[in-house]
């Protein structure tokens, strides 16, 4: 349970970096540098919940065996 109120939290600050980025600026400017670094950071830990609820079902199906 406690995996995927980590994903849905991640997915929340994922989309407030996406409000907070100014796609009119360039991608490297001061403002939008702390919006992208949240960008990066998120979907790192939204790719490393998915990895890890992924694995643990193959995990219960190999013991089901």
């Amino acid at each position: 349970m406690l995996k995927y109120i980590g994903l849905g939290l991640s997915i929340i600050v994922l989309l407030i970096n996406l409000f907070y980025f100014d796609f009119e600026k360039e991608i490297l400017s001061s403002d939008n540098k702390v919006a992208l670094i949240g960008i990066i950071g998120s979907l790192c830990a939204v790719t490393l919940i998915l990895i890890l609820i992924i694995s643990e079902k193959i995990n219960s199906k190999i013991k089901g065996l």
